[in-house]
């Protein structure tokens, strides 16, 4: 009987939702620059190049979903303390070769940013410029990472204001978290690392990459 008056009254038991709206004043610019960027590969050869970090992640027991024996779920032990600190997955994607890169670092900071920078400028040759899109976290836009790119053929490409959904890499971390971190009881960081390094060497597998890649040109031919 109570099912039947709230239906009438059109009354649902539900979850709250959020929603946000960037407000930096620059949203359309910014927005229209990195989506052409996404779109097609830049006419000069460049590399287009999606930064972000995942975490902090912490080595203790993570509940997840798995396949189990019916009424017998597995079971993870007790933890009370963490002695192994945390750590930041420091991830890029070459978003036109679909080519995922990631490290495991202690800290989130421009030090770190910089030198997962010049690793990655590294694998390109020189002459070719890279397309770096990051967001505006302090430790992205240090005077040293602003100097060290405009001498090696870096533009610094910023995400709008409170738009992260605008970074490609983080629908990657997003895998990462639920095959990775999620469901998984790791002894240290070691066992970590090598679990996100199979992940990723996995998700680079070229005939998988090639397969994306057909399939986003084909939806980009249809589009057009």
């Amino acid at each position: 009987h109570l099912a039947r008056l709230l239906n009438t009254a059109g009354l649902s038991f539900q979850r709250t939702r959020s929603w946000k709206a960037s407000p930096d004043p620059d949203y359309e610019q910014k927005a229209a620059r990195i989506l052409a960027l996404y779109e097609r590969p830049p006419a000069d050869g460049g590399v287009v190049v999606s930064f972000d970090e995942m975490g902090p992640v912490s080595l203790r027991p993570q509940h997840g979903r798995g396949w189990a024996q019916q009424g017998r779920p597995e079971r993870h032990r007790a933890t009370y303390n963490r002695r192994h600190g945390v750590r930041y997955l420091i991830g890029a994607l070459d978003v036109h070769a679909d080519y995922l890169r990631g490290r495991l670092r202690p800290r989130r900071d421009g030090a770190t940013t910089l030198e997962c920078m010049r690793e990655i400028r590294l694998a390109y040759p020189a002459a070719r410029p890279i397309y770096w899109i990051q967001d505006n976290l302090s430790a992205h836009w240090t005077p040293a990472i602003r100097g060290w790119a405009a001498d090696n053929n870096v533009e610094l490409v910023p995400t709008p204001t409170y738009a992260s959904y605008l970074n490609r890499i983080e629908s990657h971390f997003g895998a990462i978290s639920e095959f990775v971190v999620k469901n998984a009881d790791y002894l240290d960081w070691d066992a970590c690392g090598h679990a996100m390094a199979e992940h990723i060497r996995y998700r680079n597998q070229p005939e998988r990459r090639a397969e994306r890649i057909s399939r986003r040109k084909t939806h980009l031919n249809l589009a057009a």
